[in-house]
């Protein structure tokens, strides 16, 4: 929760840092926001069809000025037809304004209180209620950019209502190293349903990042990497009881060998705090497995395979994120190597039997198998997984598996009507009694996103989710429906270099 004391001076500070003379010698780049499904639908679609082979897809959010090179270098090098040649200048066009600014109202309606998952851990209040947010993103200055986004709720009965600042930050550097400053959010893994490690299931924590907005070609010795990514951040979570205000790590290192393969390797450490170091020595000494006592720190770690065939009348990617807990090391060396691992599995058709206006994706997560189970997954006694009580990585949770699978319809490259269903099995353990059956949850979705006009643009959507042996007791659960629509007005402008750019690929 943030006052309006709290927005007033977040939007002072973004406004005035735009506002700054910068020494940084190369163009910055800031990100996509997260409330902009229909633009990682279309890249997500794009990568798996074939036409992005250098983009780095599994780090989110995507930087504007990545997306931008892998579309530009797309119109100049491939020659797509039909629907796919639409999406394509789409892509182009929505990622050229230099600045955009976006107020947005909405309205829903849950039978019971609602956390939407991946969703910033904004709730869905039970009851009806009401939600407004702005959001803006600018690079009126060639060295520096900037975001900033906020939300307010209230909810029926006065329940769940509250101001949020979500993304707001400011960035500067070069194209191949870019130093982000404010509260930022990360997605390590190529699951679209969830990631192992970290995803947007959270709020966006307060901290400082290193990365570089665009994939580095590497060269020589190294060329056989093809495009390169890494990401470095250090975060600061919340006041709690124990180790309050501790430090949150995290490091991603992502190549691109082939326009077919993408490998990545993430590593998220928890350690410090209140009555302890939060110094660069020990999380250096952290990060390389001294955890003596077992309490000192809570690390998770692990890779990603993206294999992406882009056969012309079936393509299709598949993807594998393996992560892991536990203290061990690798092949008896000094490397960390997590001993407790996790899996998530999964398959996605660009277009479905030739058809370039449908997909399909099927994800199978699980928390639980091997010995995961005997892993307190996202639950560390003294370092948990989580930021303001929502776990940071998959949503579904510790000693979990799930299945989910969604289908989308695209009427425009804009506009799609997307259906989904996702079940997960929460096994004894992560709070329940080891005596509980566990307990289940299947949820149907609903949705259409879509714009009205250049300006205009709405969402809707539905679930219905029935629980069985809610919290792991026997016979309770029941059914619940959850509604919420979402109206934005939505302005954009252009550089005299985008306008020049948007011309000459149009």
């Amino acid at each position: 929760m943030r006052s309006r004391k709290a927005f007033r001076n977040a939007a002072a500070f973004v406004i005035f840092a735009l506002a700054l003379p910068a020494a940084a010698p190369a163009r910055a780049a800031d990100l996509f926001l997260n409330d902009e499904p229909e633009i990682y639908a279309a890249i997500d679609k794009l990568n798996a069809l074939g036409y992005l082979p250098g983009l780095l897809a599994n780090t989110r959010p995507y930087p504007i000025q990545a997306v931008r090179a892998a579309v530009e270098a797309a119109s100049r090098d491939s020659l797509p037809e039909g629907f796919e040649a639409e999406l394509l200048r789409w892509v182009t066009a929505y990622s050229a304004p230099g600045v955009t600014g976006r107020v947005t109202a909405a309205a829903s309606y849950s039978d019971a209180r609602f956390l939407p998952p991946n969703n910033e851990g904004i709730p869905r209040p039970k009851g009806w209620a009401g939600q407004g947010s702005v959001a803006a993103r600018g690079e009126v200055n060639p060295y520096l950019s900037g975001q900033l986004r906020a939300a307010s709720f209230r909810g029926e009965g006065g329940e769940d209502e509250g101001n949020r600042l979500l993304d707001a930050s400011i960035e500067a550097g070069h194209k191949y190293i870019s130093v982000q400053a404010g509260k930022i959010s990360t997605w390590y893994g190529p699951g679209r349903n969830g990631a192992l490690i970290l995803t947007n299931n959270a709020s966006p924590y307060p901290g400082v990042r290193i990365r570089n907005p665009q994939p580095i070609p590497m060269p020589g010795w190294f060329s056989f990497l093809g495009n390169v990514q890494y990401d470095i951040f250090a975060a600061r979570m919340e006041k709690k009881a124990e180790f309050s205000h501790s430090m949150l790590v995290g490091t991603r290192l992502a190549a691109r060998p082939s326009a077919w393969l993408e490998i990545g390797l993430s590593r998220v450490l928890h350690y410090g705090g209140e009555g302890r170091s939060n110094g660069i020595s020990e999380a250096l000494t952290d990060f390389w497995g001294n955890n003596d006592p077992p309490d000192r720190s809570n690390t998770l770690a692990g890779y990603d395979i993206t294999l992406t065939l882009p056969f012309k009348f079936q393509p299709v990617q598949a993807y594998w994120d393996r992560a892991g807990e536990g203290d061990n090391r690798l092949l008896g060396t000094g490397i960390p190597w997590p001993s407790q691992w996790g899996n998530l599995l999964g398959i996605y058709f660009p277009k479905v039997l030739g058809a370039s206006r449908f997909d399909l994706r099927a994800e199978y997560a699980d928390t639980y198998s091997g010995n995961a189970r005997t892993a307190a997954w996202y639950n560390h006694s003294a370092y948990p997984h989580r930021y303001r009580g929502d776990i940071l990585g998959h949503p579904m949770g510790g000693d979990s598996t799930d299945w989910f699978v969604e289908s989308r319809c695209f009427f425009l490259p804009s506009t799609f009507l997307a259906l989904s269903y996702e079940r997960v099995r929460r096994e004894k353990g992560s709070g329940l009694s080891p005596l509980s059956p566990g307990e289940r949850r299947n949820r149907y979705t609903a949705g259409i996103t879509g714009w009205l006009t250049k300006s205009w643009r709405a969402e809707a959507r539905a679930s219905m989710e029935r629980q069985t042996d809610e919290g792991g007791v026997p016979g309770a659960g029941g059914t619940d429906f959850s509604a919420v629509l979402a109206i934005s007005y939505q302005v954009s402008s252009l550089s005299r270099r985008d306008l020049w750019a948007a011309y000459v690929l149009r």
